[in-house]
């Protein structure tokens, strides 16, 4: 029985602003005029930064909890600032941690219910319950009777939750070991998945499980990338943009998720830049506020995973040669957009025809304005951002394709599981 969770296009219901925001930017315009409707929009386009996401993650010790949470936010286990891991317990109190690129985004390692600390009696105010807005249930076997009863209070309040089963490779590598013969992945999966669902559907029909590694090696494999959409999906609605946006780039899903928002943003960044044009670049006739264009580049870059940190991170993590992923990305996107944004931008901004989207334009009329919407530069950066979106998910795709075979070709080569 297979979980399918693949994106589809709507699945995050992003559109440009919210409706609330349309009309706040409309009563703006009718109150102010244009003035500063660069800062009213700019406001809004860095707005999820500062929306608490707060993600509770239990289970008992040793059930990879620590493991999870560093995956999770990119980080291995000697990385600074990672939760520690190890064989004996390692959570007796309520430990945070913040994802080490958006600091908004953190993660709360729980003891799990019925140690010595955090007894069953005394364990929801403990914890204070309320205080997150999801829940990752963690299992390294068979989920417990005080699993089960820690989801019944979870549904009591509201929120949302996933049972995850953890160590799927140690359990498959086990197999191999012990049945040779009669190994067979997809089947012990379907096992597995089976014996968990008979006793997690006792206190919710419609839950499913999630079978995944934990480890940062194995993030497109088994229901790693199943579990990030379904997160992406169900998280509370007001702050889903905000979750997506801060999510690591391990897996397809989340680049699709990161592309839909930022595309739905590109009018926003235009009309900024539109609103505080500056004078021409020498060798351009067109007006736009240059360094904002760059830095949405800049934001794209590390929203994808295509700045230099995080494919240096990627080569390290997966034993890749850096020089391979530069390679096979400059086959997609020219060298100098590694090398040299500014030029890069002026480039593209060259490039670009007048009045490219001008067809499009006038619906942002009543949100932007008409002088904005009517100027060359609104229509010229609003077609660069979006085209170049384009080709950089194409890239950030083929990436998380280079790092998946790597996965596979490990664990058809290695004697033991990583």
């Amino acid at each position: 029985m297979a979980v399918n969770n693949s994106v589809q296009s709507g699945d995050f219901d992003m559109v440009d602003l919210s409706e609330e925001d349309k009309v706040a930017a409309q009563k703006y315009l009718s109150e102010n005029g244009i003035r500063g409707i660069e800062g009213f929009l700019a406001e809004r386009l860095d707005a999820w930064r500062k929306c608490p996401l707060n993600i509770a993650i239990t289970g008992d010790s040793g059930s990879g909890k620590s493991t999870l949470i560093n995956t999770l936010r990119n980080l291995r286990a000697e990385d600074e600032g990672a939760a520690r891991v190890g064989v004996v317990e390692t959570t007796r109190i309520v430990q945070s941690y913040s994802h080490p690129s958006y600091p908004n985004l953190v993660f709360y390692d729980l003891p799990g219910v019925g140690t010595l600390e955090f007894k069953k009696l005394n364990y929801l105010a403990q914890v204070n319950l309320t205080r997150y807005d999801f829940f990752l249930i963690i299992s390294r076997t068979r989920f417990t009777e005080n699993d089960l009863w820690l989801a019944t209070e979870i549904k009591k309040i509201g929120k949302k939750f996933f049972f995850i089963r953890t160590n799927i490779d140690q359990d498959l590598y086990n197999e191999k070991i012990d049945h040779p013969k009669h190994y067979n992945e997809t089947l012990i999966l379907d096992r597995i998945r089976e014996n968990c669902l008979a006793h997690i559907r006792i206190v919710d029909d419609t839950a499913n499980v999630f079978l995944i590694s934990g480890r940062i090696t194995y993030t497109s494999r088994f229901d790693f990338p199943n579990m990030c959409t379904a997160l992406l999906r169900d998280y509370p609605g007001l702050k889903r943009h905000a979750m997506i946006l801060a999510m690591s780039t391990n897996c397809k899903e989340v680049i699709t998720a990161k592309v839909d928002i930022l595309r739905s943003q590109t009018w926003v960044a235009a009309a900024v830049s539109a609103a505080v044009a500056t004078p021409p670049i020498p060798g351009l006739s067109v007006m736009f506020d240059f360094s904002l264009t760059v830095g949405m580049v800049i934001f794209y870059k590390k929203q994808l995973g295509l700045d230099d940190e995080s494919l240096t991170r990627i080569a390290q993590i997966h034993h890749i040669p850096l020089y391979v992923l530069q390679d096979e990305l400059q086959k997609i996107l020219p060298a100098h957009f590694f090398t040299a944004v500014p030029d890069f931008v002026i480039s593209l901004v060259k490039k670009q025809a007048v009045g490219t989207a001008t067809e499009e334009v006038l619906r942002y009329v009543p949100y932007v304005g008409s002088i904005i919407c009517a100027t060359v530069s609104f229509s010229i950066i609003l077609s660069v951002l979006r085209n170049l979106l384009n080709v950089m998910e194409k890239a950030a795709l083929t990436l998380i394709d280079i790092v998946a075979e790597r996965s596979v070709s490990d664990d058809e080569d290695d004697d033991e599981p990583i």
